[in-house]
């Protein structure tokens, strides 16, 4: 018998159509990716054409896909290139205009944002710099989208503080001017209204975290010495604060820790916030409103396990210094002296040739913190409260107590200033 051949027979016509067929999706195809530029343009036709009656499943499965689309970065040119950001302004302003339409129409408005490259992760932003600072620039455009602030419609809401907060992430990188439509917002307190109004009123954890992980971004701005945190800084926006808090760890158990990733980066949104407000005045005198449920929470926080420093304790900590004047819990206090002596221990078992515990160096942060703490709260405390206190601790700690008090009046011997 002869050998047999290991090639496959392949019909030459199937192959011709095939080759045939890909070169015609190649050449609808945008960019590198296989989508469709025609069906694309189809799309945004119809989305041009939006009054609110036109919608059904089929118009909704084909912003669904349109949405997942803007991921590659070829598909948010063409976008651009069709002037997208007009399309979907128009569109929402329609809506927002007339309250039988916005009814209608909240499905569409969820998907349109989210177009508006509000469906993706901070990290993503990046690569789409260019549009979005095309986007910050059309002050009209975003004065139109901040009306959605007052729907009462969380998917809506969600994708409005993913769209915001990406003009605000583009802002961090640049650390320019401020856009005259975001400084408006700020020093009428009409932004810091529309998120008091969230934290204290919605019960959807996913807004909440998103609208924490937004203003903790805007807490951290400082554009030409202006420091952002202080249009926040106020008494109602603390309370909506702790109603969030109260809202997303309404089962948690400081022994056990944060349960999850997740979880701990709501905690540090939340702390850096209260904590940004520690640097000023206004901040300050929010905090100390509010001083009672506050201090409960941080005490919660600081009795969470200890393994090392991090942004939520070096933040609780920063937090009980600026309410010192108002509250001090001899429970805080000795758990603070506890993780003090931990912080010790493990700068002794680090010698001068190791690398840093964490790039941040954040244990000698924490440290320095919770010596200020003390620090201030020998200058101000009662003394036989405070006497009462650290009776309540070991002997170890009180001396760290005392090292830390005197070090502070050896670098400082005037009275320390809160």
């Amino acid at each position: 018998m002869g050998e047999q051949s290991n090639e496959t027979n392949v019909n030459p016509a199937l192959t011709d159509d095939l080759i045939e067929d890909l070169e015609k999706i190649k050449g609808d195809a945008i960019g590198n990716t296989l989508y469709s530029e025609r069906w694309v343009l189809k799309t945004l036709m119809q989305i041009s054409q939006f009054s609110g009656n036109e919608w059904n499943d089929e118009f909704e499965s084909n912003l669904c896909s349109l949405w997942d689309m803007t991921l590659e970065k070829d598909v948010v040119n063409l976008l651009m290139k069709h002037d997208i950001i007009t399309i979907i302004s128009r569109v929402i302003e329609l809506c927002s205009t007339s309250n039988n339409r916005l009814t209608v129409s909240r499905p569409f408005i969820e998907k349109a944002l989210g177009l508006k490259f509000g469906g993706r992760e901070l990290s993503e932003y990046q690569v789409f710099h260019k549009d979005m600072s095309e986007l910050s620039q059309r002050e009209e455009t975003i004065t139109n989208i901040l009306l959605l602030f007052d729907s009462p419609d969380a998917p809506v809401l969600i994708q409005l503080i993913r769209l915001v907060h990406a003009t605000a992430w583009d802002l961090l990188k640049e650390k320019d001017n401020v856009p005259s439509w975001l400084e408006n917002e700020l020093i009428s307190f009409r932004l810091c209204n529309y998120i008091t109004f969230i934290l204290k009123s919605s019960t959807n954890d996913e807004l909440l975290y998103g609208t924490l992980e937004f203003l903790n971004t805007l807490c951290s701005v400082t554009i030409n010495d202006k420091d952002f945190s202080q249009y926040f800084a106020t008494s109602d926006l603390v309370k909506g604060m702790l109603e969030s808090w109260g809202q997303l760890f309404s089962n948690w158990s400081s022994e056990d820790g944060f349960l999850n990733k997740h979880q701990k980066k709501i905690a540090e949104h939340w702390s850096a916030v209260l904590s940004s407000f520690t640097g000023h005045v206004n901040g300050r005198a929010a905090l100390c409103e509010n001083y009672e449920n506050i201090g409960e929470i941080i005490y919660k926080i600081v009795q969470q396990p200890f393994e090392s420093a991090d942004i939520i304790l070096i933040s609780a900590v920063n937090i009980l210094d600026s309410l010192v004047r108002v509250y001090f819990s001899r429970s805080s206090l000795k758990r603070l002296l506890i993780i003090l002596n931990s912080l010790y221990q493990n700068a002794g078992e680090t010698s001068a040739d190791d690398s840093p515990l964490n790039s941040e160096n954040l244990d000698v942060i924490l440290q320095d913190c919770i010596e200020n703490y003390c620090a201030n709260v020998n200058t101000v405390v009662e003394h036989s409260l405070l006497n009462e206190a650290l009776s309540e601790c070991c002997e170890n700690h009180v001396l760290l107590f005392w090292k830390a008090v005197n070090d502070r009046q050896t670098d400082d011997p005037g009275e320390r200033v809160i």
